[in-house]
């Protein structure tokens, strides 16, 4: 074993990331939700950071120079849109909807506290999941009891709640319509998988039945609520604010850049003014690391602004034909492409793109849509795959739905196009769009 000491100059490369480089990666990557919130964040922190309303107003400044000014005083009609019923927002929620309920039964006090127990178990779609032996131990009662109190709540709306799986949960929608069908409450009993995997000639045959009477059944069925408590549910809502926006403007398009903060961020001058006047050394040394990172934050903030609107005119670039013509003309475009018209690193591209929404003539759209892989064509650089799905979803749509499409057929239609696609792809993508197989979509008559 050699244990001599000695020197070795050892050359080798890393990389340092340091604080400013990894809050400007940060921040590129945040939404402008995320983004907001960090500038909250960082204004707490920070003392130098002021964070002022775009609707602050000096009152005494407008009122002076209000004087001897004329202003036109507009009637409003109370009909029009502009109505504080319209601005009224109403919140649904699914457990104080029923409990509402529950007081217009007359119940005993425990039978209530059971009752109103039993619903703050539902799950978001108004199914009781949980043991119901639990709840029978835990307020010591018999199940005649509890059977009793379930039953009030399943007469409640929305209607089929307070079951405790799908077939009950159908079943109590027939018995509160007063629906009696001897053929109908069994197929729901037994033969909900065949009615989801559409083997209606199995049903018919089972029930002595004909086909057209085992289509009623089951168009019955699908008429039926199996989350009769999802639509009573607050969830929570997700506000998406685009981030650029094309606009044509004489036959040639643009982008802009959104600012749709309620707020804008600026440097107290407070604190600069100190830094220029004081002596005490420390107060100093504060002030400068925090006037630092302050305009640190300024920096990455203009430089995401930046990152932002380059890889936006790439896009509209290349996928003209799209802002032109619409979803079906989009072109394959990959990260790498865009890195090398900027001379940005792929992780670069990768973050600016990151929950980052563009508004174009066609609607909303997030910027990675724009970014599809090649499928081989008669085309010089291929058809994306989004362009793909957009044929395979109009070939379904325009079908014949007594004799579906299948995935084979669909495959030859589209290499007929000139689009060379395996059928194993096409059913990939069918899946992907949420399309049933051929066999599920059938239908066994015209609509």
């Amino acid at each position: 074993m050699n244990l001599n000491n000695k020197l070795e100059l050892i050359q080798s490369q890393k990389l340092v990331m340091t604080t400013q480089l990894k809050q400007s990666l940060d921040i590129l990557n945040m939404s402008s939700l995320e983004l907001e919130e960090k500038i909250k964040s960082e204004a707490d922190e920070n003392p130098l950071l002021e964070v002022k309303s775009r609707d602050d107003t000096n009152w005494q400044e407008l009122i002076k120079s209000a004087d001897n000014k004329y202003y036109e005083v507009k009637s409003y009609n109370l009909d029009n849109d502009m109505s504080f019923e319209n601005m009224v927002k109403n919140e649904n929620n699914l457990y104080e909807y029923i409990k509402f309920q529950l007081g217009c039964l007359k119940l005993g006090s425990k039978e209530k506290y059971i009752c109103e127990y039993i619903i703050d178990c539902l799950d978001e779609n108004g199914y009781l999941n949980c043991d119901e032996n639990l709840i029978i131990r835990r307020f010591k009662i018999d199940k005649n009891l509890f059977n009793s109190c379930l039953k009030y709540i399943q007469q409640l709306e929305p209607n089929g709640i307070g079951a405790r799986n799908l077939s009950e949960c159908l079943l109590i929608q027939l018995k509160n319509k007063n629906i009696e069908d001897i053929i109908l409450k069994s197929i729901i009993l037994q033969d909900l998988e065949l009615v989801g995997k559409n083997k209606l000639k199995d049903i018919s045959k089972k029930y002595n039945i004909s086909i057209e009477e085992c289509v009623e059944y089951v168009e019955r069925i699908r008429k039926l609520n199996p989350k009769p408590g999802i639509s009573y549910c607050n969830g929570k809502f997700i506000y998406i604010y685009p981030d650029v926006t094309v606009k044509k403007i004489s036959d040639e398009f643009f982008v802009y850049l959104n600012d749709n903060s309620n707020f804008c961020l600026t440097i107290n001058n407070y604190y600069k003014d100190i830094l220029k006047n004081t002596s005490d050394e420390k107060a100093k040394e504060f002030i400068k690391k925090k006037l630092n990172c302050a305009i640190s934050l300024l920096e990455n903030i203009e430089a995401r602004k930046n990152t932002i609107l380059k890889i936006a005119e790439i896009i509209l670039k290349e996928q003209e034909d799209f802002f032109n013509k619409g979803i079906k003309y989009i072109k394959p475009l990959k990260l790498k492409d865009i890195s090398l018209i900027l001379g940005y690193h792929e992780s670069t591209i990768s973050r600016g793109i990151n929950n980052k929404y563009m508004m174009t003539p066609f609607g909303l759209f997030e910027f990675k849509y724009f970014f599809s892989t090649s499928i081989q064509s008669n085309e010089e650089k291929g058809t994306s795959s989004i362009r793909i799905k957009s044929i395979i979803k109009e070939f379904i749509d325009k079908e014949n739905k007594i004799k579906p499409l299948s995935d084979d057929k669909i495959c030859k239609l589209l290499n007929e196009q000139g689009i060379i696609i395996s059928r194993r792809t096409v059913a990939k993508y069918r899946g992907k769009m949420d399309i049933l197989s051929s066999f599920k979509r059938k239908q066994f008559y015209a609509k």
